[in-house]
């Protein structure tokens, strides 16, 4: 039987997106959570996967074309099944009105374009999308599959230049042990790299000796450590740079190759990033205030906590919180900017950057002032892993009131960020230093941060910036208060 994909709704403004590459090509067998293509909005790049299992009869639009919402851009069904006319027809005249849309039912998945034997998807940026407006309201992430067997290893689709692509369960796992993507081998179709192979990789470091801080720079710079440490000797994080430094431009921890020279077409993501960026600064008055805060009780504090807890509970949850119930105190500060008029905000969403393969996303922690910090712990933990997978919904990126960056584990001290349109601040954070500091007239080692503010003046003035930073600073310096 024959299944129409149709290009899914994605927001209540989104009246088209943007195929920005497939991953899939006529003839194709495919199963269900297989991922087949990747759209662009006017937000982000969302990843796509099947709903249906079968063969991909007909890809109806190819990489590069904008194509609006409910329209069909592949047909699956049974090998050799015949096209009915009328379909073909419904193809040929583009999408339907909204109320015959509606009465069928809208797949959670867009598949593959191109007609031609191989396609070459593009980069791939930021989450996946969902079902169409009204199809299922939730995308279901299926485990590690593997599409039915192919007859014959059908010519595998040319990569982007720079793409690697690896199923979401590996990605986390090479993720979680610094495991460079650049350097496994994939084994499953058209050459993705699926948990099994990052496994196999790891099983050769299991007698390796390898300093912790040359396995992470290994991950991020997409050197094969496994290699370095064949010989036996210990490898140090100048034996990982000297490496780094002497090999051709390969892919980073997140699977992007990075060139050294030459002209890259922009991904879907990276081109909302600059829209986005370059609109904050050309709109958004923006001033900057630092503050140093002393987490040195909140650390204590925490290690207590994730000691006799199910949740662990991260550095940015505390933030988050703290943040949160400083929103709820000051009006002015969770508030948006409509041109007009101002709105002010009934909830207090705090948004985190995440970074991606090639930018970075910005999942939003929603009712933060109406959960506790071990809520908040999960609930943002999910969303980061959802990020990092590609298996963000549109809801859970968008509607922030403010959002957080974090550089320290970078060893920045501080930055100032851009403030994202449609929010009041975002708060920058650095690194977490030992410092000496006076207090009370003794010298004393605490461990300090300082964090960076950006606000808005259209809608928060100096005095009100202050204040409000003043009370996140407060919060975290007595982190009980955060706990309960």
């Amino acid at each position: 039987m024959i299944q129409k994909v149709l290009m899914p709704k994605l927001g209540q403004t989104v009246e088209s997106s943007v195929i920005e590459a497939w991953h899939v090509k006529e003839g194709d067998a495919v199963s269900k959570g297989d991922v087949l293509c990747e759209i662009t909005t006017d937000k982000a790049t969302l990843e796509v996967e099947s709903y249906v299992k079968g063969t991909i009869l007909k890809l109806a639009a190819e990489a590069g074309t904008d194509v609006p919402v409910n329209s069909i851009i592949a047909l699956v069904g049974d090998k050799g099944e015949e096209i009915p006319a009328d379909i073909l027809k419904e193809i040929e005249e583009g999408p339907k009105e909204a109320s015959q849309a509606a009465q069928e039912p809208a797949p959670t998945a867009a598949p593959e374009p191109k007609p031609a034997p191989a396609v070459a998807p593009a980069p791939a940026p930021v989450s996946e999308p969902k079902a169409a407006a009204e199809a299922k309201p939730t995308l279901k992430v299926e485990a590690e599959a593997t599409p039915a067997a192919e007859p014959a290893k059908a010519a595998q689709p040319a990569a982007p230049e720079g793409r690697i692509f690896v199923s979401p369960r590996a990605r986390k796992l090479s993720s979680d042990e610094y495991v460079p993507l650049a350097v496994v081998q994939g084994s499953g179709p058209n050459g993705r790299i699926v948990e099994a192979d990052v496994k196999a990789y790891l099983a050769r470091l299991d007698d390796a000796k390898i300093t912790p801080l040359a396995r992470k720079i290994a991950w991020e710079r997409g050197v094969d450590v496994a290699a370095l440490a064949a010989g036996g000797e210990k490898v140090t994080r100048e034996m990982v740079e000297a490496a780094a430094a002497a090999a051709p431009a390969g892919p980073a921890a997140g699977g992007y190759r990075q060139p050294k020279s030459g002209r890259v077409k922009l991904s879907g993501m990276r081109r909302i990033i600059a829209q986005r960026m370059l609109q904050s600064k050309q709109e958004i008055p923006g001033y900057y205030l630092h503050m140093d805060v002393d987490l040195t009780d909140l650390m204590t504090s925490r290690q207590k906590l994730n000691a006799k807890g199910n949740v662990k509970v991260s550095i940015n949850d505390y933030f988050i919180v703290a943040c949160a119930r400083a929103l709820a105190e000051y009006p002015a500060v969770n508030s948006r900017w409509l041109g007009d008029a101002i709105e002010y905000r009934g909830e207090c969403n705090v948004g985190l950057a995440v970074a991606l393969e090639e930018g970075l996303i910005v999942p939003v922690v929603r009712n933060v002032e109406k959960k506790s910090l071990q809520q908040v712990a999960a609930d943002s933990r999910g969303l980061v892993e959802k990020a990092r997978n590609k298996k963000l919904l549109p809801g859970e990126f968008e509607g922030g009131c403010m959002s957080i960056s974090n550089l320290g584990g970078y060893s920045v001290k501080h930055f100032v960020p851009v403030i994202n349109p449609g929010e009041s601040c975002i708060m920058g954070l650095g690194v977490i230093e030992e410092r000496v500091v006076v207090r009370q007239g003794g010298i004393h080692i605490r461990k300090m941060m300082t964090m960076t503010i950006a606000f808005d003046h259209r809608l928060v003035d100096g005095a009100i910036g202050a204040q409000f930073m003043e009370r996140v600073r407060d919060l975290l310096e007595a982190p009980a208060g955060l706990e309960k």
